[in-house]
């Protein structure tokens, strides 16, 4: 670029920082362009935090409620194929005590098939070209190898299977997706029940890690609410050593 059209430029960006407004008005002979200038100048728009400003609270408004909200997809499973069909958003997780999660299955006829917790992995091969040296483990399938260590036999009535995965901002469901169709190939499930997944992504999870729970259930709700009806219809999430579900009431949109 030319000094001349440097300079050209800055004199245009200039001007168009105090301008406004601008309006076209023609006729047969000419074209006129009015401008109205702003009473304070662009350079005034930007101002700094007064320094006896109240301390912004993050836990506050819009940017609370993402640091608290919980983003779910879940799908349908047919043999090894599973596919992502919704995407909800709910205003927190519920932690829940393991023996009040146990009353609500025994009541509704649900159990816990296994669970396994994954952590990601990647090993830098440093300057080597062997592939063998490139070391990648994915969270979701290293929580699904992790559950497969430790089945128990589902019950025979068992109608549906859910597969419940959750993690952190990071989980990526591409790699659920993967770890589904692992456990659909290998739980060995009889009666041929219906299996679903769930994959949760909550802030306070930690990045790069996994779990996934299994549970058998049989469909059947009782007329159950909120958290007791969730953990009846077989979501629960088990993550260090604590239990988590979500709950219909809890769900939030754009308009809520």
């Amino acid at each position: 670029m030319t000094k001349l059209s440097i300079v050209a430029a800055t004199t245009v960006a200039l001007a168009a920082s105090s301008v406004s407004s601008f309006s076209v008005t023609t006729n047969p002979s000419t074209t006129h362009i009015t401008t109205s200038r702003a009473s304070s100048s662009a350079l005034n728009l930007i101002k700094g935090e007064a320094v006896d400003a109240e301390t912004f609270d993050e836990n506050e408004g819009g940017v609370g409620l993402a640091l608290r909200s919980a983003i779910k997809i879940s799908g349908k499973c047919q043999k090894e194929q599973c596919d992502a069909q919704e995407l909800l958003r709910y205003e927190k997780m519920q932690e829940v005590e393991m023996g009040v999660a146990q009353s609500i299955m025994d009541k509704s006829g649900c159990s816990v098939l296994c669970s396994g917790m994954g952590k990601e992995l990647y090993q830098d091969p440093g300057s080597s070209i062997r592939y063998e040296d490139k070391v990648v483990l994915l969270a979701p399938i290293e929580a699904a190898k992790a559950a497969l260590e430790k089945v128990s036999a589902a019950p025979a009535d068992a109608k549906f299977v859910t597969l419940n995965f959750a993690g952190g901002d990071d989980l990526i469901i591409g790699e659920v997706l993967e770890a589904c169709g692992m456990l659909v190939n290998e739980l060995n499930l009889e009666g041929k029940p219906k299996i679903s997944f769930n994959s949760i992504s909550f802030n306070q999870f930690a990045d790069e890690t996994c779990s996934v729970t299994v549970v058998a259930s049989g469909g059947n709700t009782g007329g159950l609410e909120g958290v007791d009806e969730s953990i009846a219809r077989g979501e629960l999430y088990a993550y260090d050593g604590k239990w988590f579900t979500v709950a219909e009431g809890d769900i939030t949109t754009a308009e809520k």
